[in-house]
């Protein structure tokens, strides 16, 4: 921590001092604790999220003696449970993250976050248990990440149908705003080879977000694989002033319907 930071924590502390002055001692000295404490948690969090990797010694001990005064405050120990993903013991982030949910099983975050620890250590039946406890809790807000989240899990699994049910879903909840959610459905849809049902996706998101590179490339494909060849160039003709990769995937397209329809002359 600056010499500037370590400043402005000593005067906070000070100036709480002063105000505490004219109350009860049994008042004072536990009011004083938790102010300093909660002070302490600001300046580790502070260090944390702005990936201070230097300071991140002096983050842990802030927490550490915040946690002796806030006793059982789940963002502390989600704090802590971060601070040690920064220094890779994933052991204790785990760790770290149950006990923030134990202390309190509405603390969304941590939900958010083990799961996503357990999907990259492939432990996939673990994260589709935290994004489902995220999906069923009423109170949560962000129906939409765990759908999507959870449809990645079943993606890795090879269950493509759940996995395009969640993503359904994420669209859903998400009110059409999100066009990673659209087109990884999309994609998924032609993976499977479902292309009259990607028509349909592909329509509902220009409906929503407008025609694009993407909608009209992936627009032509289906209509290929669905033998409507003159259709699909149609489509590809149509697309102008795009980016270059827009461009190279148009023109590749192209090549691949032309070279079809020659090869069946």
């Amino acid at each position: 921590m600056s010499k500037f930071s370590k400043l402005i924590l000593i005067l906070i502390a000070a100036i709480i001092l002063s105000s505490c002055a004219s109350t009860p001692k049994r008042e004072l000295t536990k009011d004083k604790a938790v102010q300093i404490a909660l002070i302490k948690y600001e300046m580790a969090r502070n260090i944390i999220l702005h990936k201070d990797y230097k300071n991140l010694a002096e983050a842990f001990g802030y927490l550490e003696d915040a946690k002796k005064i806030l006793k059982n405050d789940p963002k502390v120990y989600y704090m802590l449970a971060i601070a040690y993903q920064m220094r890779k013991n994933m052991r204790k982030y785990e760790e770290y993250l149950k006990k923030t949910i134990k202390i309190d099983p509405n603390f969304f975050d941590a939900y958010n976050a083990l799961g996503i620890y357990y999907y990259q250590v492939k432990k996939y039946n673990k994260a589709i248990e935290m994004f489902t406890k995220l999906i069923e809790n009423p109170l949560y807000s962000g129906a939409d990440v765990a759908f999507y989240n959870r449809a990645l899990v079943y993606l890795s699994l090879g269950k493509i149908k759940q996995a395009e049910e969640d993503l359904q879903d994420a669209v859903i909840f998400s009110g059409y705003s999100n066009p990673l959610y659209i087109k990884t459905l999309i994609n998924v849809q032609i993976a499977n080879k479902e292309y009259l049902k990607a028509l349909k996706t592909i329509s509902d998101m220009e409906n929503n977000m407008g025609r694009s590179c993407f909608t009209q490339i992936k627009r032509a494909f289906c209509l290929f694989k669905l033998n409507e060849k003159q259709q699909a160039l149609s489509v590809l003709n149509d697309i102008k002033g795009s980016s270059d990769k827009c461009i190279e995937q148009k023109n590749a397209l192209l090549k691949e319907i032309e070279n079809d329809i020659n090869a069946n002359n």
